[in-house]
């Protein structure tokens, strides 16, 4: 396992009778490896955002996604394990709640605002592996465009 900060970067090395051994790098998204036991209820949500301390918690914005269809994006992220929590409205933007895990159940809790069909989205995330935050936010911005 490589030092440093987290990686998107998949080395791999095939070897074989015949060639030799043949190095590439591969970039992997976050996303695949999205567990099927990340869907928390409303209350679990919330006690687990609260317990995490402000420090963890980190925001990016993605001027250029539009969140166009609502219920289509609701439909779509589950098929990655991304589980909607909740809704609510705040002045003019819709803010959704989602959980996620990743392996070794580490949990990121989302709250992604936006301005439905007009673009702009931003993310909030808390997790207690802040460091893996830049992953995640690769990950939520190839979901969200596809």
């Amino acid at each position: 396992m490589s030092q440093g900060p987290p990686s998107s970067l998949l080395q791999v090395a095939v070897k074989n009778n015949q060639q030799p051994v043949w190095y590439f790098n591969d970039k992997i998204s976050l996303h695949v490896f999205f567990t099927e036991d990340g869907r928390m209820t409303r209350a679990n949500f919330l006690e687990t955002w609260r317990s995490l301390p402000d420090s963890n918690e980190i925001t990016r914005d993605f001027p250029g996604i539009v969140v166009s269809n609502v219920e289509a994006t609701l439909d779509r992220l589950p098929a990655s394990n991304t589980f909607f929590i909740a809704k609510r409205k705040h002045a003019n933007q819709d803010v959704f709640y989602f959980s996620v895990k990743i392996p070794r159940g580490i949990p990121f809790l989302i709250e992604l605002t936006t301005v439905v069909n007009n673009p702009g989205v931003k993310i909030a995330i808390k997790t207690p592996s802040p460091e893996t935050a830049p992953l995640f936010f690769e990950a939520m911005e190839t979901l969200l465009k596809d």
